[in-house]
């Protein structure tokens, strides 16, 4: 998810290291044979873990995976709103925001923070474009604490307006502290050039004249509360080592009385892009310069052959492994680095690379080789032999992912954020099976396009033209 993503860190965890050592060590023989299993195609499904689903009727939605590893649990609830829905004028950031008063605590429970560390959790949140994160990683032996604890902030958080302006001032600091990185000036030109109506159009932590007027909007934020943090667009991910039956007596026990009444936000859809769009951007310090070229794409799809065929064009025409970045990153040297992102978001956003150029003289030899990539994989079909191998490492990248309880919760938040649940993960690896270099073709003709194009170059204090 391409975006200015905040992170929180609260850990508070205490556990056995030889333990934990010997649990992965574990799951790493076990996920090696799922691993193995899987790319041979001998079974049927990407995902290797059981699962259980349990929907309640004010919506909620609660996955339970028996996964990881023993004597533990991972506890991740998917808030399926994030920046993305911050519609009103003059209210970006206030997921961002939202998720730092989630600590703040209820009447039952007011110190938060002190609780979860009783319980030896590893807690944490984050705030992206498409979704808010809570998780928290404890023993087993705690399951119903932690989900009384985590159904009860989620229906009866409460904070004073004294408390939401101290937050506000601590929001502030923070979006200081970002505007000293050149990333922010970069990516914070780039959305705020390529979308026009769109929510995309700010950053996760918003617009600096909406973090500056939050301490006015207490009301506001209360209101966001009660919109978004609601059954119906809640997920509970629990995964770990717990019995079935006893976690869905459990979920039924304390997320039954949450009260229904989720409003979907009205974002606007973006207008087709129909010119290139280009802008520079000074940042206040010394850095080398920055080149970014993003494109237009498709929304994220589990079965759209050539939404994913675009995810796979990002790797095979600008990875690790690809010509422009052997030549740029390892040949020449022109760039000290070279990232690409075509992860898909819930609603059509960028996709593209950006590069930090070793020399400003040297930026248009970048954009040059950066047009000529893109020509080539709109002109040409990709080798068939480096497609199927790109279309393993996706596979066993994700497998991979599932080492612990939480990896596992964590590979699964992507589809719950786009459909609400899990079981598109299996269409979507079906489809990431079919395509074809053909596909990877159309999907480069399709969004690789100059009339999508938005190309932002970032220059130090002083060399802006």
């Amino acid at each position: 998810m391409d975006g200015f993503c905040l992170l929180e860190y609260r850990n508070n965890y205490v556990g056995s290291s030889s333990h934990m050592k010997k649990s992965c060590m574990v799951i790493l023989l076990v996920l090696l044979t799922a691993v193995s299993t899987t790319l041979r195609g001998q079974d049927g499904k990407i995902f290797p873990f059981e699962y259980k689903k349990i929907e309640l009727e004010n919506g909620f939605k609660a996955y339970l995976i028996q996964a990881g590893a023993p004597g533990q649990i991972a506890y991740v609830t998917v808030v399926r709103s994030g920046s993305r829905d911050e519609y009103e004028p003059g209210r970006s950031g206030y997921a961002h925001f939202f998720e730092h008063m989630m600590f703040r605590g209820t009447c039952r429970y007011p110190k938060f923070d002190a609780i979860a560390g009783g319980l030896g959790a590893l807690y944490n949140a984050s705030t992206s474009n498409d979704f808010t994160q809570y998780y928290l990683v404890a023993s087993k032996d705690t399951l119903e604490q932690v989900m009384d604890l985590e159904s009860d902030r989620f229906m009866n958080l409460q904070y004073t307006e004294s408390q939401f302006r101290t937050e506000a001032g601590a929001i502030l600091g923070e979006f200081s502290q970002g505007k000293s990185s050149p990333y922010y000036y970069l990516e914070e030109k780039t959305a705020d050039t390529a979308f026009n109506r769109h929510t995309y159009k700010h950053l996760t932590i918003g617009f600096e004249k909406d973090v500056r007027g939050m301490p006015e909007g207490y009301a506001y934020s209360l209101g966001f509360y009660r919109r978004y943090y609601r059954p119906e667009n809640c997920v509970l991910l629990l995964a770990g080592d717990f019995d079935f039956e006893h976690a869905e007596a459990l979920i039924r026990k304390y997320y039954s009385p949450w009260k229904p009444g989720y409003r979907a936000s009205d974002v606007m859809p973006e207008p087709p892009q129909t010119s290139s769009r280009k802008a520079t951007v000074e940042f206040p310090g010394r850095t080398l310069p920055f080149l970014s070229v993003k494109y237009k794409g498709p929304a994220w799809s589990a079965a759209d052959r050539i939404a994913v065929a675009t995810e796979v064009l990002g790797k095979v025409a600008f990875g690790e492994n690809s010509e422009i970045y052997n030549k740029l990153v390892i040949q020449d040297r022109t760039v000290q680095s070279f990232s690409a992102n075509f992860e898909l978001m819930r609603d059509p956003g960028l996709l593209g690379v950006t590069t930090l150029v070793t020399d400003p003289d040297n930026l248009s030899v970048v954009e040059e080789e950066i047009g000529r990539a893109v020509e080539k994989f709109r002109r040409d079909l990709t080798d068939a032999a480096v497609l199927d191998e790109t279309k393993r490492a996706m596979k066993y990248s994700y497998l991979m992912s599932l080492e612990t309880a939480l990896g596992v919760c964590f590979s699964l938040r992507p589809v719950v954020t786009f459909t609400g649940g899990i079981e598109a993960i299996e269409d979507y690896y079906r489809t990431l099976s079919s395509v074809t270099p053909e596909d990877v073709r159309t999907a480069a003709r399709q969004y690789l396009v100059e009339t999508g194009r938005t190309t932002i170059t970032l220059l130090p204090s002083g060399e802006v033209k």
